[in-house]
């Protein structure tokens, strides 16, 4: 699954960029592709923050990004920290009670708030007190319209940022206007990221929010509910991988990654996945499911046999991401990168010298057949193994058919 992001960057009079927009893209064409607000912003944040990574898409900079009315008064902002986004608000969005009450909020906790498009209306008023940042389309507007609102600008100590500057003279206006800030293809066409995603084969979370929101949430609990979703999990490691701290730390276990990741964070990243109403499931990927699953579960109980009990989990995971590189459809090594994982993991992983090598071995072996090498390293017992982690993956993959059916009967 390829997931797309564009980014523009906004910069000052002296074309220094303190940071970007974010835009909806689901191609690499250059062009908004019509969708239904909330879920181009939701689909957004997921690709972004979740997807591609925030240390990538950012560069350390703010991150300007689009929220509908609805889902102001939802409050998904505070899903990410106002170190790391501007809120900007659409032009269509009336500041009425529900608004101001939301957009107050934002504001005392420490949010920027931009008004996108904006042209001075009776619904929009209200808006102007909270705003820091009003962003005006230099090719919409008049300068009558505009005289306007520079006036409200400095009169409220607001900054100002034209957007849609395509030439250097329309550049040259808006430094001499009073414009502070700067976007457009005069500085930069909206630039495209894209990377390769383990697509959602379930979009129920409930056992786990419920579990999260918990007074006391019980660690082993929130472990066994992830550690049978291949995407939460992936993404969970890709996030930890983006932390500053992340290089003192080799994960070994999902236990370790939510610990390492913390609950407020794991909350705010189950709450982006379960706005997302998007499925993306088919009879390929959940056979590539049922394998890692099935290795997982057999990479778990071998390791126990072979390494002892300490290295269950990391066995575990060994298993789970064994197949990365057939989902993902680009070279391990790539994939990898992203991931925290432990050298005796990636080394296995990659073929190299490891303790786990022989463990990635058997697996494979037992999958293809061969024998000739099971004759050599199979431990006592293996078909027993291999069928309890047959069923037990089965079991799992069954579970999420059936919510994935309740999703779409319960959508109609």
């Amino acid at each position: 699954m390829e997931i797309f992001v564009a980014r523009q960057p906004i910069l000052t009079k002296t074309e220094e960029v303190i940071g970007y927009e974010l835009l909806y893209r689901n191609s690499h064409n250059n062009t908004f592709t019509k969708i239904d607000g909330d879920g181009a912003t939701i689909e957004l944040l997921l690709n972004s923050f979740i997807g591609i990574g925030n240390k990538k898409i950012s560069s350390g900079k703010k991150l300007f990004i689009n929220f509908t009315r609805n889902l102001l008064i939802k409050r998904v902002p505070l899903l990410l920290s106002p170190e790391k986004i501007i809120i900007e608000i659409l032009e269509d969005v009336e500041g009425d009670a529900e608004i101001i009450d939301a957009i107050s909020e934002f504001k005392q906790l420490g949010y920027t708030i931009a008004l996108d498009d904006f042209l001075l209306k009776d619904i929009n008023k209200s808006l102007i007190t909270y705003a820091d940042i009003i962003k005006v389309d230099f090719r919409q507007t008049s300068y009558a319209q505009r005289k306007i609102i520079q006036n409200i600008a400095q009169f409220n100590n607001i900054t100002l940022l034209a957007e849609k500057v395509e030439t250097r003279a329309e550049f040259n206006r808006a430094l001499k206007e009073g414009y502070a800030l700067f976007q457009g293809y005069f500085f930069s066409k909206p630039v495209i990221l894209s990377t390769q995603d383990v697509p959602f084969y379930t979009n129920d979370y409930l056992d786990l929010l419920y579990e999260l929101h918990s007074p006391e949430p019980c660690i082993d609990n929130l472990t066994a509910i992830i550690e049978c979703d291949l995407s939460l999990s992936y993404k969970i490691l890709k996030i930890v991988n983006t932390m500053d701290y992340y290089t003192r730390i080799k994960i070994t276990s999902i236990k370790q990654a939510i610990l390492t990741l913390g609950i407020n964070e794991l909350i705010n990243l189950i709450a982006i996945i379960s706005l997302s109403k998007q499925i993306d499931s088919s009879a390929v990927s959940n056979e590539l499911l049922l394998r890692s699953l099935t290795r997982a579960k057999l990479c778990e109980s071998l390791g126990d046999m072979l390494f002892g009990t300490k290295k269950k989990s990391e066995c575990f995971m060994l298993g789970m991401f064994s197949l990365l590189d057939v989902i993902l459809k680009q070279p391990l090594e790539k994939t990898l990168e992203a991931l925290p994982l432990s050298d005796d993991i990636k080394y296995a992983l990659l073929g190299y010298q490891s303790p786990y090598k022989l463990l990635l071995d058997l697996i494979v072996a037992i999958e293809k057949a061969d024998w000739n090498q099971l004759k050599l390293i199979a431990p006592k017992n293996l078909s027993k193994h291999y069928e309890d982690a047959i069923l037990w993956a089965t079991k799992i993959n069954s579970n999420i058919d059936n919510e994935y059916d309740s999703a779409k009967a319960f959508s109609k």
